[in-house]
């Protein structure tokens, strides 16, 4: 018989029976012979069926689990070089009775090349990623889109909020500390952070690295080819010097 009883308390991930003893029902799901629950509540047996159910604490049928396309809120937990592991709290904009594990991959993250996932995300950062597959356990996530991304990034010296400057790129107002992640279109909306491109690093322009050159080359005494400031080639003093070596000899 099942390995649970009616009434039996369970969260999303619990295995409940397998497939040869119940069916699987409202709150359930079956992977390689096993039924698992997909929600937290109480299970619900129905002998006459053979089904198994887990009801929700209102006692009503429902799924938990997400399914391919549901919008996903949580926070990273752990970021690793190629992949990212996230404890899920909202689905389609609905507090989830129980965090679900998510999982991003390196690959779902952005359309351009990506050397480490810590490029992108870090711990601490709230994401806003589409479910990939069904009812499965890790949630595999993608955060490919411009609705999805990095929707606040913590700072990794002094973990207060960052604030966006421009595109990707963050900073921390309290240690000056710069980071890029893979923001979301709205970063910081949610949660009353307001962009400051005012504070982006300037860019220098052609014109600077010019004006830079030409001052590095007064400090030397000269141009390019060895002269001294006021012109005059090294060139022609060692021809001089040499003229005067000649005359002695003579």
């Amino acid at each position: 018989m099942s390995s649970v009883k009616n009434g039996d308390i369970v969260v999303p991930g619990d295995q409940l029976c397998v497939i040869e003893e119940m069916s699987p029902s409202f709150g359930t799901y079956e992977k390689d012979g096993v039924v698992f629950a997909t929600t937290a509540g109480g299970v619900s047996i129905d002998l006459k069926a053979r089904s198994i159910s887990v009801l929700g604490p209102d006692g009503s049928n429902k799924l938990a689990l997400p399914v391919k396309g549901d919008i996903m809120i949580g926070q990273v937990t752990h970021a690793y070089e190629s992949r990212a592991e996230v404890s899920l709290v909202k689905r389609n904009g609905k507090d989830i009775l129980s965090t679900l594990l998510g999982e991003v991959r390196i690959g779902n993250v952005t359309r351009r090349f990506v050397k480490s996932m810590h490029d992108v995300m870090r711990a601490g950062d709230i994401i806003r990623a589409v479910a990939l597959n069904t009812h499965e356990i890790p949630v595999e996530l993608s955060v490919v889109g411009p609705d999805l991304g990095v929707i606040l990034g913590k700072c990794t010296r002094c973990g207060n909020n960052l604030v966006l400057t421009t595109h990707n790129n963050m900073v921390c107002l309290r240690c000056e500390n710069h980071e890029m992640r893979e923001a979301a279109k709205d970063y910081g909306v949610m949660f009353g952070l307001e962009a400051r491109p005012d504070i982006a690093p300037r860019r220098r322009s052609f014109g600077d690295r010019r004006g830079e050159d030409r001052r590095y080359g007064d400090r030397r005494g000269g141009d390019r080819r060895g002269g001294d400031s006021r012109g005059r080639s090294g060139g022609r003093r060692n021809s001089y010097r040499d003229g005067d070596r000649r005359s002695r000899r003579r």
